[in-house]
């Protein structure tokens, strides 16, 4: 089995336009704030040791002290309002600095993505090396790994569109559907929480 060493970074820098004026990451969920659920969810003891990032626009989230808590350290893209792929970027240079292979990305906004469903990611990622999406059968997206390859590209990105792009040819793993929901607006969150 190759030896890994896996960095995490949880993206929590987008603008949230799509959900209006509100910070979507501190709005209740199932008990909490929506944007806790992914990082309380986390393997951590899967994860390369001191390599858990929250990749923030701005320092002192109201979810920050929960995302410590569940062992992140928070990271700030003073780039953010230029779009995902600079915080892809940043989780790459990161993830390099701290001399890892592969790069586990989660989306903060994707409360409902368990434990079990990233250590099986995780898993698959330790016997194939190879870069590994969720599927909602449908769909490539995230949480997505991206093997040492990949970080370079990561690095270069473009600001707009994210590693979208690079998922064609990862490696799918199917989940339920409602595992991988994303809450982007008011309705959804209605809906799902």
């Amino acid at each position: 089995m190759p030896d890994r060493r896996i960095f995490m970074a949880v993206l929590a820098a987008g603008s949230s336009r799509r959900f209006g004026k509100a910070d979507k990451l501190t709005m209740p969920f199932h008990g909490k704030r929506l944007g806790e659920h992914v990082t309380d969810n986390a393997p951590l003891d899967l994860i390369a040791p001191g390599c858990a990032r929250v990749i923030a626009s701005r320092s002192g989230h109201p979810c920050e002290a929960a995302w410590s808590k569940a062992g992140f350290t928070v990271a700030i893209n003073s780039d953010a309002v230029k779009g995902m792929g600079t915080s892809v970027a940043l989780a790459a240079r990161l993830s390099i600095k701290a001399q890892c292979n592969a790069l586990l990305i989660a989306l903060a906004d994707m409360p409902l993505v368990p434990r079990k469903h990233f250590a099986a990611l995780i898993s698959k990622s330790l016997t194939k090396g190879a870069t590994l999406c969720s599927s909602d059968g449908k769909a490539r997206m995230p949480p997505v790994i991206f093997g040492q390859d990949f970080l370079p590209t990561l690095v270069s990105l473009n600001a707009d569109e994210g590693a979208r792009a690079l998922l064609h040819d990862a490696e799918a793993l199917a989940c339920p559907v409602e595992w991988l929901i994303d809450v982007d607006t008011p309705e959804a969150l209605a809906r799902f929480g």
